[in-house]
């Protein structure tokens, strides 16, 4: 549940999701479509990015989910973003990760997409977004994030 103390941490108490009158009965498992727990999931996601931050460098930070940037070796990340980082040779990946957050942010702008996870499924830039997990995965990943137990199917 390492992602959702982080939401709870940024946003407060005021704005707990997990908040249930009768929080000691077991909720039943939420029956949820592929589309509908990843939405879900893109929304509370979605807490923990910016203007400058896209969710692989939150992902990458927090070592949630998928591991984001820090999941590619520094040759492999140099390797997926070229184009940027072959014009800026002496970069430290530090700096490369905040150009390649900010390019994320700018495709998600211009897709109209709220998470570049979102784009990367179309796109497959860095990774294949969404279609890197299945459903067992995404199963997991909506409880971390939610709190709540999930069956898609």
């Amino acid at each position: 549940m390492i992602l959702l103390d982080q939401i709870r941490g940024r946003f407060g108490p005021e704005n707990d999701f997990m908040s249930d009158a009768n929080r000691s009965a077991p909720l039943p498992a939420d029956a949820l479509s592929r589309p509908e727990a990843i939405d879900r999931i893109r929304r509370k996601l979605a807490m923990l990015t910016n203007e400058e931050n896209c969710f692989c460098a939150v992902a990458g930070r927090l070592g949630v989910l998928c591991g984001g940037f820090r999941k590619l070796s520094d040759a492999e990340f140099r390797r997926r973003f070229d184009w940027i980082a072959r014009t800026r040779p002496k970069a430290s990946r530090e700096e490369l990760e905040h150009l390649v957050s900010l390019y994320h942010v700018g495709r998600q702008e211009v897709a109209g997409a709220t998470l570049c996870c979102d784009v990367e499924t179309r796109e497959h830039c860095a990774c294949d977004g969404w279609n890197s997990f299945d459903n067992a995965a995404l199963e997991r990943i909506y409880q971390n994030v939610t709190g709540r137990t999930a069956r898609i199917g």
